[in-house]
């Protein structure tokens, strides 16, 4: 399966937005709610498929209506994905896929390996955090 060039995150709110207007690494941590198989532990991203896949994310709403990512949308090409995946302490234990879902067909997933320490997981999402190349701010928003 291909993959576009650009993944991205949606950023909840300016909590994951530092001082000097790049994103936190906690924007990167995986939550151990979302073990799938007991094995994979998913992060929800969306790829870049076209320019509607920024639009898509950034006017996605909570059940409340309140805009899901209120702060914006992070853009993390997947060259800096391949990049962390291809290191020799992480081959196997850190993937994506494309995971389409209804309404949201640029929907995948990071997907990180359950066994992952936390400190060693924080570390990755650090390199994934530094590796973002642009933030497009939620303009619905403020």
């Amino acid at each position: 399966m291909s993959f576009p060039i650009n993944s991205l995150r949606g950023i909840p709110n300016n909590d994951y937005i530092v001082e000097d207007g790049t994103v936190s690494s906690h924007l990167f941590f995986f939550d151990n709610k979302y073990i799938r198989d007991n094995r994979w532990i998913e992060q929800s991203i969306n790829w870049q498929d076209d320019e509607n896949a920024i639009t898509l994310t950034l006017n996605q709403k909570k059940e409340d209506g309140t805009y899901q990512f209120e702060a914006g949308v992070a853009i993390l090409p997947r060259k800096e994905i391949d990049r962390l995946i291809n290191k020799t302490n992480v081959k196997g234990k850190l993937s994506y896929e494309r995971q389409p879902i209804q309404d949201n067909p640029y929907h995948g997933n990071l997907l990180l390996l359950n066994e992952i320490p936390k400190r060693t997981m924080k570390m990755w999402a650090a390199v994934l955090a530094v590796g973002v190349s642009e933030i497009v701010h939620n303009k619905n928003e403020g």
